[in-house]
């Protein structure tokens, strides 16, 4: 209301001399801000450690540490008798959880249906069957108690963003991407990208206001028992303010669990269905907003915020996006104008030679008929790139995940290419976007290297190059020196692979090499040298490893063309 009379120029707060007026934070910062004032003081007279920080380190002891209750009570009452009388360190874990309280950011556990199709919230909260599979909402434990099958655990963005505006040293860096000067033509920060000037060009009345946040979603999932326990499959979903400056939005105080989706298997199309509570709070977010208090400058402003995209894997990418990311239509751009094709042989689909089309009209790529599908040119050009409103077109009559029985039946049966109409499609900006998913660049990243450096070393069971790939490359491309031999039972050893004692070189050089702090994990554990090959590299040793190190490794082990 306050908005729609002054307008959000905030020019109403200034004083006449062009100041801004200090305001009395409203009720839950004050309450916030008192909070830590009153927990500020000393734990005893003459010490500086005040009784907020010792209570915060030792619950975080607890967590860190899994210790029982008891345990902590026994330490904080041993530190009690340690200290002067004259202290205010509580005796036992409960008093020291009573200084916290107030500092806890709030959650929800929801529970759902042990099949993931139907959440008991809202209209349905009171049931005890899924109205969609039928399947009961709660199960017997052995001493008799009822306890809900499958629990989803939500934490509210809002709160969290608030939170970050009620905190001195980081409320000031929240407008970051308005106040730093910009260089021109270099890339350093989302709000370089042409999709962040998209949505302030479109929604000017947002953009108005830096201290509006703009967040990304990332998720994917992830084995809490590692490769070794019980297989399951739990799903966080991960929020990230791109207000902060590059130093700070990427680090782990700053990326929001927000969902926590519960296994054991992967949710798939059901994806939606867990992600109703976060939608909701987005659409809040962006329509009403949230009053909340800038400490930094001491005024009340209403914040509001936009999902300016997704990050995950391809397989992911399907799952929020809706369009089907397996077989000949998994490119979101070609779509169902792929010229993807099956490999005979290898029984998979490649992409091979489907990129000349991007090429400009005079490029000789598009002449060469040896290098890529022999006796083939390319004259045509790449499809069109469907913007945000012809793809709602596309979605708008399809099926959603949460529309009950009739809709999921239709999923299951669904065909390649577009099978639901995703969640996201409700924030009223998403068709406006620019760039609504993107693709982790780590992920993509190590699977190719995996592959690349199993194929150069020609590790069995792992290697690309196998008797099916020679048959299939026979069938689509001149590589005389490379077909099978002997009645197609012997392949010629490629160029591009490495002999044993090669691979022998290149292990101990890997194992030998040493790396400034920070720069790159610990190498050596990922070489095998009895069976002469690299295992176990997370994400970013292969970044390390293929950015930098490949081109110096293979350039004195594999021909100069090569």
């Amino acid at each position: 209301m306050v908005i729609d009379a002054l307008g959000n120029n905030q020019e109403h707060l200034l004083n006449e001399e062009g100041n801004s007026v200090e305001e009395e934070p409203n009720d839950e910062a004050k309450n916030f801000i008192d909070l830590l004032k009153a927990a500020g003081d000393p734990l005893y007279e003459g010490r500086k450690l005040s009784v907020l920080e010792m209570a915060s380190r030792i619950a975080s002891l607890k967590c860190e540490f899994n210790l029982q209750h008891r345990c902590v009570d026994g330490f904080a009452s041993l530190l009690n008798d340690a200290i002067p009388n004259n202290n205010q360190m509580g005796r036992t874990f409960n008093s020291t959880k009573k200084v916290l309280k107030g500092l806890e950011l709030p959650h929800e556990r929801i529970h759902t249906c042990p099949k993931g199709c139907l959440l008991f919230w809202k209209s349905d909260a009171q049931l005890d069957k899924c109205r969609v599979c039928g399947s009961d909402r709660y199960r017997k434990t052995a001493k008799g108690k009822l306890v809900p099958t499958k629990v989803l655990i939500y934490f509210p963005i809002t709160p969290r963003l608030q939170r970050l505006y009620a905190t001195k040293n980081i409320s000031d860096d929240m407008t970051w991407h308005a106040k730093n000067p910009r260089v021109q033509n270099t890339f350093a920060h989302p709000s370089d990208s042409e999709a962040w000037k998209h949505l302030d060009t479109t929604f000017p009345n947002f953009a108005s206001e830096p201290r509006n946040v703009r967040l990304g979603l990332c998720t994917d999932g992830f084995a809490p028992h590692g490769k070794f326990g019980s297989q399951y499959s739990c799903w966080p979903v991960i929020l990230t303010p791109y207000n902060l400056p590059p130093s700070m939005c990427m680090k782990r105080p700053f990326m929001f669990l927000s969902l926590l989706v519960p296994g054991p298997k992967n949710p798939k199309g059901n994806l939606d269905v867990y992600m109703q509570s976060l939608i909701e709070e987005l659409k809040q977010l962006w329509e009403v907003g949230a009053m909340t208090y800038d400490i930094s400058s001491k005024q009340n402003f209403n914040l509001r915020a936009a999902l300016l995209w997704t990050i995950s894997d391809f397989p992911v990418y399907g799952m929020l996006s809706g369009w089907s990311t397996a077989g000949k239509k998994a490119c979101p751009y070609c779509m169902d104008k792929s010229k993807a094709f099956w490999l005979e042989h290898g029984g998979k689909v490649s992409w091979f030679d489907c990129h000349r089309q991007f090429l400009s009209h005079d490029h000789p790529f598009r002449k060469n008929k040896t290098a890529f599908c022999k006796n083939k040119a390319e004259n045509g050009m790449g499809p069109h790139i469907m913007c945000g409103e012809e793809l709602w077109q596309c979605v708008k009559d399809l099926p959603k995940a949460t529309d009950g029985p009739e809709a999921l039946e239709k999923l299951k049966s669904a065909k390649k290419g577009w099978f639901k109409q995703s969640i996201l499609w409700e924030l009223p900006y998403w068709k406006d976007l620019l760039l609504r998913h993107n693709l982790d660049v780590m992920h993509i990243e190590k699977n190719f290297f995996d592959q690349l450096i199993n194929t150069v070393m020609d590790v069995k069971d792992s290697t690309s190059d196998n008797t099916s790939a020679r048959k299939d490359m026979d069938k689509h491309c001149k590589r005389r020196q490379l077909e099978l031999v002997n009645g197609n039972q012997t392949m010629p050893k490629a160029p591009f692979a490495l002999d044993k004692a090669q691979k022998k070189v290149l292990c101990e050089w890997v194992r030998d090499l040493k790396f400034p702090d920070a720069y790159a994990s610990n190498l050596s554990r990922c070489v095998n040298l009895q069976a002469c090959k690299l295992v176990g590299m997370k994400s970013h040793d292969c970044h390390v490893f293929m950015e930098r190190l490949l081109p110096v490794a293979l350039k004195e082990l594999l021909p100069l063309h090569v």
